[in-house]
């Protein structure tokens, strides 16, 4: 049974971007001897930062509607900061919450939204199109 040949499941495209970790982030990388660190390290990666930025002003050009996606709650929110673009996770309040959420649904105005985990169990949004992780 295929759940998209019968229209109950989008069609996915993946696309895997490297991106190479600046010298400085590198030499950390291999000298670091906790996986916390060096998971830190390749997340923080400032090429990562540029790359995920690229992407997501040439999918707003595009209209699309982007999530932004990590598992770091750290990391979403530097990204989120740098991205200047509103983030959901844990301790995000329900009227905040639901206030992000229904401007992304309805409005051209917020193309892009970071979310954190909570995203993979508690959050419904058909309306994005483009997940960059």
């Amino acid at each position: 049974m295929d759940l998209t040949t019968q229209g109950y499941l989008a069609n996915v495209q993946c696309v895997e971007v490297w991106t190479p970790m600046t010298a400085p982030f590198m030499r950390e990388y291999l000298m670091a001897d906790n996986a916390r660190l060096k998971q830190l390290l390749y997340v923080m990666n400032p090429a990562k930062l540029r790359a995920t930025e690229f992407l997501m002003r040439f999918h707003e050009e595009r209209g699309d509607k982007i999530i932004v996606f990590s598992d770091l709650v750290y990391s979403l929110k530097l990204y989120a900061a740098m991205l200047k673009r509103p983030m959901i996770y844990g301790e995000t309040s329900e009227r905040e919450r639901q206030a992000i959420l229904g401007t992304f649904r309805t409005s051209d105005a917020l193309r892009t939204i970071c979310i954190s985990k909570v995203g993979d169990t508690s959050i419904d949004l058909p309306e994005a199109n483009v997940i960059i992780q």
